[in-house]
């Protein structure tokens, strides 16, 4: 790269090769770190002159990370390289910082090599990317320390979501992906070490294609990209699956999806309980279905739970005596063993039936009341026991 040659300008007569237009900010430094020159618009933006600023430090009109980099550029200074351009901020009197795109050259002056900054003001631009970059901060430090499970996945290959549904599943899983703004409790739930960061795993080592994850973004497309509560199944470090209920959006641009995001909570262990409680459940429907007399449970609130297969073929030509019966069983004031019911009211002929009441406690430690009951003929004799016998 030719370097300009020339004598140190003053402020008034730059040379031609130094002198730029009035709205850029220019200085020139030596291979040392000291000012040698401003040109007029920097020195009354900076509130200073030329004549004061000569051999002065240059770190005192920049941010230490500022002057690190002006540093740099001079060590590693080559006539073959391309000048470089980067973001530089200059103090002002007070310390109130100015942010500006410079464009390095090296200049030649007076026979020695300079670097001359020739910088544009950000302005209204520089006051808007502090704004966002505060904004930024301010969200990045919500998430870092919220309690909440903060999640977000950015396809570096969009998915086109005007494809058919299950094309869009597919690019879900297959396009190229990567984690984002994923907080410490999200690497909490999965239990990742402290030395690992959950936005730098392959987002398919915890969350893996599968019928139930190609199930939980079908849901989402469903949503039209919006969904609460939607469950995945995922993996923990160790590779042991859990239950994850999800909050999704979505950010879609020119129908093409650009990243997922939401915020999730582990229900491994509310699953894995009711799994058991809906497995419990059903081994006591088996165990009703194999008893050879009509029985039928309510809840604590008189609702029927279940019907066994006895009790379904004795009565289910007839839902006025279960009903009889069950408003029989509700009043009674006995709150367990054998009594006769009859329903003395109903179409057709009267029906006797021995009835058992028993209470139990059910799932959740709720109350259920078990109902037992034997039909017998009309002009059969009341029997002396309280246990009816078997015919």
């Amino acid at each position: 790269m030719a370097m300009m040659e020339g004598t140190l300008p003053d402020q008034a007569h730059a040379e031609a090769g130094l002198s730029l237009e009035a709205d850029l900010l220019v200085d020139v430094i030596s291979h040392e770190g000291r000012v040698l020159w401003f040109n007029e618009a920097q020195a009354e933006l900076l509130g200073t002159y030329d004549r004061e600023i000569a051999g002065y430090d240059a770190a005192a009109f920049y941010t230490p990370e500022s002057f690190v980099q002006i540093q740099q550029i001079l060590r590693n200074r080559s006539r073959s390289e391309h000048g470089s351009t980067m973001e530089l901020t200059l103090l002002a009197r007070g310390g109130r910082p100015i942010r500006t795109l410079a464009r390095t050259r090296f200049v030649r002056i007076n026979g020695e090599i300079a670097l001359r900054l020739a910088k544009m003001d950000y302005g209204p631009v520089g006051n808007r990317y502090r704004q966002m970059e505060d904004d930024f901060r301010t969200l990045q430090s919500m998430v870092e320390t919220s309690n909440e499970a903060h999640w977000g996945i950015v396809f570096l290959e969009p998915v086109d979501t005007t494809l058919p549904k299950s094309e869009v599943i597919r690019q879900v899983f297959e396009n190229q992906s990567v984690w984002r703004m994923c907080n410490p409790a999200m690497s909490r739930i999965y239990q990742l070490p402290e030395s690992v960061d959950f936005n730098e795993q392959d987002v398919r080592l915890y969350w893996p294609r599968s019928a139930a994850n190609e199930k939980f973004v079908d849901e989402i497309i469903k949503s039209n990209y919006a969904i609460n509560d939607a469950l995945s199944v995922d993996r923990r470090h160790d590779g042991t699956l859990q239950y994850i209920l999800n909050e999704v959006r979505a950010d879609i641009v020119d129908g093409f999806l650009l990243r997922l995001w939401g915020n999730c909570r582990d229900i491994t262990e509310q699953r894995n309980a009711d799994d058991e409680k809906a497995n419990a459940l059903k081994l006591a429907i088996r165990a009703l279905d194999g008893m050879p007399d009509p029985v039928i449970v309510l809840d604590a609130e008189g609702k029927v739970i279940n019907r066994n297969k006895a009790f379904a073929a004795a009565f289910s030509g007839s839902r006025t005596v279960e009903s009889q019966l069950l408003a029989y069983v509700r009043t009674r004031k006995r709150a367990s063993g054998w009594s006769l019911f009859t329903n003395p009211g109903g179409p057709g002929p009267s029906v006797l039936l021995d009835v058992h009441i028993r209470q139990i406690r059910g799932m959740d430690d709720k109350a259920w009341t078990v109902i037992t009951v034997r039909e017998r003929e009309a002009h059969a004799p009341k029997r002396a026991s309280r246990q009816p016998k078997r015919p």
